[in-house]
């Protein structure tokens, strides 16, 4: 309880300090400064923040309406427009990147001094993790001049994904290698792995693996240099090993609730999709009860994304029912193991896929405490088995993700599984669109203030098709 009461004072903190940071007494004599509404926040608290903000990534306006529907593991079965494409692509990710993800992490990283080496690397690991969410959904934006107003730079350039994929692979490198178990730790504002140094940097190395993979089929070379360099080196650069080393934050209840929990509490339409539903009952997968709860007649329907309708099963309690032990995951063991087996099999790096394989399934099955032997019979299966195929690597990993949609949605758009078409009430027939959304469009507010920098070769197609991201290299989507 104890514990449970200091991480929800560190964030309360954390808010109120990034929230009022940017107030200053103008002018005002030091008689007449508030004590309450610093000019100036603890870099530790802004962290905090931080990782709190990014958290909210994986709420109902964004999320949940949008990506976790494109992959085709939720949908609404009221009020569904954003599963339709009858709304606009959500702002919001883009908006809080630059207003406050980015600005307080370039603040952190310019504001740390010596003796905040870890907080500093941490930051970067951070600010790596954000940046991808916002690329791998819009493709080219502002990063390298970005968040720089007082330098004059009010119209940032747009940077290329190529460009920005370079550079976060490098800074999760060099922040792997800033972590230090002699300098002081992360401090109060680390919410996520509460200063174990060693944890942090298998964040770094797992999600520098992550992004190798990304432009995998794009960028071959780079990728096979990234992760043999850190498969090779595991001394150096440690990855996630187990279950315990996911990148998760934890949402102890009272005023802080997990996004999908809070969602559910004025939206309680929220259903499993037909997609995951249907694919887990071809496979007897145990996961199916995890996922979804039973219909009144003890069955599990999945209802078809877009469509209207209430007597589909909906998503399981432990998602959005769960006010005391809710989590986001940003990255897990489970992932890291896929991406193993996938580099494998494409031979990036000599490894046993087989082996990787089951190790990635096994592990997000554990995660769910399903038993040892049922884990063994699911894995003994011939539609679940290896047997060299890439396409069962990728629909694992798409059922793994379950919860995780912004990184399934990229992962669709890599590997093209599974197939996923338009949504039921779709405004838009196959003559115009033949699959779910390729990026969101800029948002309006960028458009009229810093449409000159956009980048001709971006064209936009009905707001979220048009522009394939620099490394969705799928044919013959429209």
């Amino acid at each position: 309880k104890q514990m449970k009461k200091n991480i929800i004072t560190t964030l309360k903190l954390a808010v109120v300090l990034a929230i009022t940071g940017s107030a200053c007494t103008q002018g005002f004599e030091e008689l007449n400064t508030n004590p309450n509404n610093p000019d100036v926040a603890p870099i530790e608290s802004v962290f905090a923040y931080s990782i709190v903000e990014l958290g909210d990534r994986f709420n109902i306006n964004s999320e949940m309406e949008y990506a976790a529907s494109y992959v085709g593991h939720i949908s609404m079965s009221q009020k569904n427009d954003a599963q339709n494409y009858l709304a606009l692509p959500p702002s919001a990710i883009w908006t809080q990147y630059y207003v406050r993800n980015l600005t307080n992490l370039n603040g952190i990283l310019t504001d740390a001094t010596d003796d905040d080496v870890n907080l500093k690397a941490a930051a970067m690991v951070i600010k790596a993790y954000a940046t991808q969410i916002n690329v791998d959904a819009h493709g080219p934006m502002p990063y390298f001049d970005a968040s720089q107003k007082d330098d004059g730079k009010n119209q940032p350039k747009f940077d290329s994904e190529q460009e920005i994929y370079a550079d976060m692979l490098e800074q999760l490198r060099l922040a792997n290698s800033l972590f230090s178990a002699d300098a002081k730790k992360v401090g109060a504002g680390d919410v996520m792995y509460a200063g174990d140094i060693v944890a942090w940097k298998k964040f770094a190395n797992s999600l520098r693996l992550r992004m190798a993979m990304r432009i995998s089929n794009v960028d071959e070379a780079t990728a096979k240099a990234e992760i043999a360099e850190i498969l090779g080196d595991p001394v150096t650069y440690p990855i996630f090993e187990s279950n315990a080393d996911n990148a998760v934050l934890h949402y102890p209840g009272d005023d802080w609730k997990d996004p999908w929990t809070r969602s559910s509490a004025y939206k309680p339409y929220i259903r499993i999709a037909a997609p995951i539903v249907d694919t887990l009952k071809s496979l007897a997968d145990p996961r199916l009860a995890q996922y979804a709860v039973l219909t009144s007649k003890g069955e599990y329907v999945g209802i078809q994304v877009g469509a209207m309708g209430t007597p589909e099963s909906k998503v399981h309690d432990q998602f959005v029912m769960n006010p005391d032990n809710g989590k986001v995951f940003f990255l897990t063991y489970s992932e890291v193991e896929f991406i193993k087996a996938e580099a494998y099999a494409r031979n990036l790096v000599a490894g046993d896929a087989n082996a990787a394989y089951e190790n990635a399934i096994t592990a997000n099955l554990e995660y769910y405490e399903i038993d040892a032997a049922e884990i063994t019979t699911y894995l003994a299966q011939p539609a679940v088995a290896f047997n060299d195929n890439l396409y069962n690597i990728h629909l694992q990993k798409w059922i793994s993700l379950f919860r995780q949609s912004w990184e399934a949605w990229a992962e669709m758009r890599r590997t093209d599984v599974p197939k996923l078409g338009l949504a039921a009430r779709s405004v838009y027939d196959e003559e115009e669109h033949n699959c779910v959304p390729f990026r969101f469009g800029y948002p309006q507010a960028e458009k009229d203030l810093n449409g000159a920098n956009i980048p001709a070769n971006v064209t936009e197609v009905d707001h979220y098709w048009g522009y394939q991201i620099w490394w969705d290299t799928r044919p013959d989507v429209y």
